[in-house]
């Protein structure tokens, strides 16, 4: 509740998580924020704009390094994270076009492009990449 408060007294938690990358104090507050709504969205993946999340910033996981395009609506629990690979010492990370809809529960997992205008369905598990203009 009072992480509520205080983000809301900063500009908002997007403000907040621009603002994080040059401020300990901000990214503390970012920290906090996801901690309480049991989120993990890293201060260094990259959003074209601000995403859109319609029953806000809940049980959310977006890995360092993921690409995600413009207008772009995500719900709760979605996961969209890269992968480790054997004998590698970073990370593949999903590319995610503009105008995407993930829905509930929708899990992008490692080195995947998703074109524009992709919906991902609730509960899909997505390892392949998804050209534009396609429901999965």
């Amino acid at each position: 509740m009072i992480s509520r408060i205080i983000v809301r007294l900063l500009g908002g938690i997007w403000k907040v998580k621009l603002t994080s990358q040059n401020s300990t104090l901000y990214k503390a507050m970012y920290n906090y924020y996801q901690f309480q709504h049991g989120s993990s969205i890293s201060v260094d993946a990259e959003f074209a704009n601000e995403p859109t999340f319609p029953r806000g910033m809940k049980q959310i996981v977006i890995g360092k390094g993921v690409k995600i395009g413009e207008n772009c609506i995500i719900y709760h629990q979605v996961t969209i994270d890269g992968e480790l690979l054997p004998n590698k010492s970073s990370k593949v990370q999903p590319i995610i076009g503009n105008n995407c809809y993930i829905y509930p529960g929708a899990k992008i997992i490692g080195s995947v492009v998703i074109g524009d205008n992709v919906i991902i369905s609730p509960n899909a598990v997505v390892m392949q990449d998804i050209p534009s203009n396609t429901s999965v």
